[in-house]
C-alpha cells in the first residue's frame, strides 16, 4: 500500500511526533510511505524518520497568506496525483482543509485527524466554514478524546474514531535529591499554552518557597511578552526560558513537578510523557484531554481552568510534599501505560488504515456519550 502523510511543518509537535511513528511503523510493514509537509521550506526533521520513509517540504512562495496557501495546494495536488497513493492521511484543521481541496476529483481515500480543539483556535471565518465541509468528504475523521466527538455535529460523528496518541518515552527519571523544587512546563511559546498564567501562579507562591525555580522549555511568538512578565515580576534569577530541547529525557530530568496551563488543547502529548515518567503533574481542566487522563485524584492533580490561585496552591502543596509527589508520580505513569500503550495505539490505527470494508466492521463509529 502507498500511504502519504500530510502534515504542517517537521517539527518537535504532537502532529509530528504521530506521523513519524506511524511512518516508521507502516514501512516496517511493507508499505511505500511518503511524508508532504506543506509549510516546511527544507525536509529537515526534529524527529528521525527511516531511509524508506521520503520526506518533501512544499512550504516557500509568495508573502501573501492567499497566493501562498493557494499555491502550496497546487504543488500538494501535484505531488498526490503524480504518487497516486492509495491513502491520504492528513493532520490538523487546515492541512485537513487544504488536503480535500487538493485531491478533489483525484479519487483517493482521505482520512482527516483532527489533532486541535477547533472550537478554540484561532481561525478566520474562511477556515472555520470549510471545517466542517472538508470533513464531510473524508472517510473517517480521527479524533483523540470523547469530548472531541461530542463536538462534532451528528453527521460527522458517525465517522469519528478515538485515537488518542500513545506513550513511546521509555526513560526512567533521575532521582532527585537535592534541596531546590523544579516546577517544569513544555510547548509552543503562544497564548493557547497559557505559560502567562503559570508564571503569575509561580509569583503568587515564589516568597514561601524560596527554594523553588520553574523552566518552561519551547519556542513561540510570545517569548517576548513572557520575558517582560518575568522581570515585571522580579523572576529572572527563578524563571527559565531557555528554548526548545533537543529530545524529552532533557526536559523530564529537569523537573520535580509537571504544569500543564493551557488554556486548550487537542490532546496534550506532554502530559502524557510527564506522567510516563513519574513526575508528579498539575494540569488546567481544560478543553480537551486533562481530564480524559488525570481521571483520578491519585494520578495527578486537575484544577480550574485558568484559575491561578487553585494552581499556585497546588504547586505550592506537592512542592511541600515529597512523599506526595512520589506516590501521585508513581501511579500516574502506572494509570497512562495502562491506557495509552504504543502497540494498542497503533493497532487501532492499521484498523483505520484497512481497506474501507474492512475499516467499516472495525469501526463502524465512534462509541461516545449523548
Amino acid at each position: 500500500m502507498r500511504i502519504v502523510f500530510v502534515l504542517s511543518g517537521l517539527g518537535a509537535g504532537g502532529a509530528e511526533k504521530v506521523v513519524n511513528i506511524l511512518a516508521r511503523h507502516r514501512s516496517a510493514r511493507g508499505d511505500d510511505v511518503h511524508v508532504l509537509a506543506l509549510n516546511a521550506e527544507t525536509p529537515e526533521t526534529y524527529f528521525a524518520y527511516d531511509r524508506s520513509v521520503r520526506v518533501e517540504a512544499l512550504g516557500g512562495g509568495s508573502s501573501v497568506p492567499v497566493f501562498r496557501t493557494a499555491a502550496r495546494i497546487a504543488r500538494l495536488r501535484a505531488r498526490l496525483r503524480a504518487l497516486s497513493p492509495d491513502l491520504v492521511i492528513s493532520f490538523l484543521t487546515k492541512v485537513n482543509i487544504m488536503v480535500v481541496l487538493a485531491s478533489r476529483g483525484l479519487g483517493l481515500r482521505l482520512v482527516l485527524s483532527e489533532r486541535n480543539n477547533f472550537n478554540t483556535q484561532d481561525m478566520n471565518g474562511l477556515w472555520r466554514l470549510a471545517r466542517p465541509l472538508a470533513a464531510r468528504l473524508a472517510e473517517r475523521l480521527v479524533m483523540q478524546t470523547t469530548e472531541a466527538v461530542n463536538s462534532l455535529p451528528p453527521a460527522l460523528k458517525a465517522k469519528a474514531v478515538i485515537i488518542p496518541n500513545p506513550i513511546t518515552l521509555q526513560h526512567v527519571r533521575d532521582k532527585q535529591s537535592g534541596t531546590v523544587t523544579r516546577v517544569l512546563a513544555v510547548g509552543r511559546l503562544d497564548r493557547q499554552k497559557g505559560f502567562d498564567l503559570l508564571i503569575d501562579a509561580f509569583a503568587d507562591i515564589a516568597g514561601r518557597a524560596p527554594n523553588m525555580t520553574l523552566t518552561i522549555f519551547g519556542e513561540g511568538p510570545e517569548r517576548p511578552a513572557l520575558e517582560e512578565q518575568v522581570r515585571r515580576l522580579g523572576l529572572s534569577n527563578r524563571v527559565r526560558l531557555p528554548g526548545t530541547t533537543k529530545s524529552p529525557v532533557e526536559w523530564i530530568n529537569a523537573g520535580d513537578i509537571f504544569v500543564l496551563s493551557s488554556r486548550f488543547e487537542g490532546f496534550p502529548n506532554v502530559l502524557l510523557e510527564a506522567m510516563s515518567a513519574g513526575l508528579a503533574s498539575i494540569a488546567f481542566d481544560c478543553p480537551w484531554g486533562p481530564s480524559e487522563i488525570i481521571d483520578t485524584p491519585q494520578v495527578g492533580m486537575l484544577v480550574p481552568k485558568e484559575d491561578i490561585r487553585r494552581l499556585a496552591d497546588a504547586i505550592a502543596r506537592l512542592a511541600a510534599d515529597a512523599t506526595l509527589r512520589h506516590q501521585i508520580g508513581a501511579m500516574g505513569a502506572r494509570a497512562v501505560a495502562a491506557r495509552y500503550a504504543i502497540q494498542s495505539v497503533l493497532q487501532q490505527w492499521d484498523d483505520v488504515i484497512a481497506a474501507p470494508e474492512e475499516a467499516q466492521a472495525l469501526y463502524p463509529a465512534a462509541r461516545v456519550s449523548t
